[in-house]
């Protein structure tokens, strides 16, 4: 709009100059000065028309999302705690018929206090790349991307989840939120005269460095601007749509861990989700093999697999009784769903602590509420048990309550 005042004030500033009187000068003819206004009033109106058309097409082309979770936990052997986790802003961006944009940045407990070490946080890009649509089928893309090794890791947002914790064997197994630099392609084909299709993602990243260690794989994330050897690592990811109710999906990875670029890592993983009248079911296995002798970084011994797996159904409904209730009377479509997961993790036997290999299986059952789709609240309970170390809860059960939102 200011624009709009600028070009208008100098526009008028034309105008009048020529209509004032100076000595021996005669008034202005009444009808051309009146043209002259209409022409300024003309240019005004079409100068708010096209700054609306901008506005608009910005509007149209991008989309933002903000979603927000606090967390409530209280387990056996630790202090009960409100977590303030995270903050995301996604941005997605059509910037013309064939240039797509995407981007995720998240403010994860980013209150600090100088001096405190029970107040800190980070902020992290988790994706923010560039794709060209050459066509559905092949659309070229490169940035921070989200590695596409299994179906979890791209679609870890928690107020779409049905559970607050994650699996266990994410973050232990597959090192959730795992963003890499890197370029590839992704795409989606379907089958003619048929009910199947298939979208696949497949990239060259700068991949896992050799930071492992015995409880997990995330400090050896890759980093965006650096490379701890000479090779690129690729990872891909193949899903089927048989149906939309039943979606089978394969993944692999494979690259250089150590700096001398003589030992490798290779993943192999699946996933399945299959949803029919309320019901639904999640799957995820996953597991990484190092090449016998490989030394990490502070481990007498590598251990020489990472794997481990999760399967979860879920039951959406909605007692009818609820309709003329607050949590019902004033919403489109309400829903509640019931969970139920196991899951484990194990890592091979590092030589440090005992022998045998590195176990977590967990239980977790819950229930929660949806007044609307992007609105959830969360309540669960975990049954943990660990062999040998802990790989994250340990032996201790607890109760987790989370309230997250997107916007």
């Amino acid at each position: 709009m200011k624009y709009v005042i600028i070009v208008a004030m100098m526009s008028l500033g034309l105008v009048f100059p020529r209509v004032v009187m100076s000595q021996g000068e005669q008034p202005a003819d009444t009808e051309e000065l009146e043209d002259r206004l209409s022409a300024v009033e003309d240019e005004i109106a079409q100068l708010a028309e096209d700054q609306y058309s901008l506005e608009q097409q910005l509007e149209d082309a991008i989309d933002l999302t903000l979603y927000v979770t606090l967390e409530y936990e209280n387990f056996r052997q630790t202090d009960s705690a409100f977590d303030a986790r995270n903050v995301e802003l996604l941005v997605n961006a059509n910037l013309g018929s064939w240039i797509r944009a995407g981007a995720e940045i998240e403010f994860e407990r980013t209150a600090k206090t100088s001096g405190s070490s029970n107040r800190t946080g980070e902020v992290e890009v988790e994706q923010g790349w560039l794709e060209f649509v050459i066509s559905e089928a092949l659309r070229p893309r490169f940035g921070v991307v989200l590695v596409p090794f299994g179906r979890f890791n791209t679609e870890h947002f928690d107020s779409t989840r049905d559970l607050t914790d994650r699996p266990v064997m994410m973050r232990r197994v597959i090192p959730v939120t795992w963003s890499e630099a890197g370029i590839g392609f992704t795409g989606h084909k379907h089958i003619n005269k048929s009910s199947v299709g298939f979208d696949y993602t497949v990239y060259l990243i700068n991949g896992l460095t050799n930071d492992l260690t015995d409880t997990s794989p995330r400090n050896a994330r890759g980093g965006f601007g650096k490379d701890n050897n000479n090779n690129k690592a690729f990872v891909g990811r193949l899903n089927a749509n048989f149906t939309t109710d039943l979606q089978f999906a394969v993944s692999g990875y494979r690259g250089k861990l150590d700096s001398d670029g003589e030992n490798a890592i290779t993943g192999l993983g699946a996933d399945l989700r299959y949803s029919r009248k309320g019901i639904e079911f999640l799957g995820e296995f996953a597991r990484f093999d190092l090449d016998d002798g490989f030394q990490a970084d502070g481990l007498t011994t590598t251990p020489d697999a990472y794997s481990g797996y999760f399967l979860q159904t879920n039951y959406h409904f909605w007692p009818k009784f609820l309709n003329d209730t607050f949590m019902g009377s004033r919403f489109s479509s309400p829903t509640m769903t019931a969970s139920l997961r196991y899951g484990s993790a194990s890592i091979g036997d590092d030589g440090d602590i005992g022998t045998g290999d590195n176990e977590e299986e967990r239980w977790t059952i819950g229930v929660n509420y949806r007044p609307s789709e992007s609105v959830v609240f969360k309540m669960e309970y975990q049954f943990n048990d660990t062999v040998n170390e802990p790989l994250e809860r340990g032996n201790s059960d607890g109760f987790i309550m989370s309230i997250s939102g997107a916007f």
